[in-house]
């Protein structure tokens, strides 16, 4: 059994709570959050620190800030970290980076399979496209996303730069177009286009329920206690490259 530590009590926290009771292989230690939860049935602490159980894994749904901590906690104790909060800041990534260096470290803005496919697709088709395309990235999330764009968007960004680096000079600086829409109770959405003189190719994805989310996020960790100490990606636990 893989005794597991949820950090944060938010939206994507408690859906990980929900799924995590109806999947085999976890056992939960407790939730950790600033104030009690009072829907959650669970062990509740305070602080990482009030922790005093045995955890193999930990995963982190918080804010920005919230992960350095969790990272600096994982790396004292020899937990492994799976993150998927947005917004860091560079303290945030730096700390992730160090404990990497000590425990096993995934963190992604999306744990879903497709969401991965995606991005190795949009990094392949950057690569064949080259600068010959205008690249713009659109993401639709619920009103209550703070984070614009979203980091799922700026993670397929990252992808269209990697694809374009294969095959420009390191020096040649290229813009890519954002835009975001925050309305109603959407999941999230997000485009790639990719637009050429006379055609247009759009890679896109649609989650229809967080579920997907939190189901992506303990087949990542039950992934991730098995490897050695590093920083991985959604890529390197599917299989579908670094």
């Amino acid at each position: 059994m893989i005794r597991t530590l949820i950090h944060g009590a938010g939206r994507m926290a408690r859906e990980v709570l929900v799924q995590l009771q109806e999947t085999g292989g976890f056992r939960l230690i407790g939730v950790v959050a600033r104030t009690q939860p009072g829907d959650v049935d669970a062990q509740w602490y305070p602080s990482l620190e009030a922790c005093k159980a045995d955890v193999d894994l930990l995963i982190d749904f918080t804010l920005p800030g919230g992960t350095r901590m969790a990272a600096e906690w994982c790396a004292d104790n020899g937990v492994a970290l799976l993150s998927g909060t947005t917004g860091l800041s560079p303290e945030d990534s730096e700390a992730l980076t160090r404990a990497a260096a000590k425990v096993p470290v995934l963190w992604a803005p999306n744990l879903s399979y497709g969401v991965a496919l995606m991005t190795a697709l949009v990094r392949q088709a950057a690569a064949t496209l080259g600068v010959s395309a205008n690249v713009s990235i659109a993401d639709i999330h619920h009103q209550h996303k703070i984070d614009t764009p979203s980091g799922t968007a700026l993670a397929l960004g990252v992808a269209v730069t990697e694809g374009l680096a294969q095959n420009r000079p390191a020096d040649d600086a290229y813009k890519l177009a954002y835009s975001s829409v925050r309305e109603g109770e959407v999941v999230g959405e997000h485009t790639v286009r990719f637009e050429l003189p006379s055609e247009v190719i759009e890679l896109r994805h649609q989650a229809l329920d967080r579920a997907v989310f939190a189901k992506g996020a303990l087949k990542a960790g039950a992934w991730l206690v098995e490897q050695p100490t590093g920083n991985y990606s959604t890529s390197e636990w599917l299989g579908l490259g670094p």
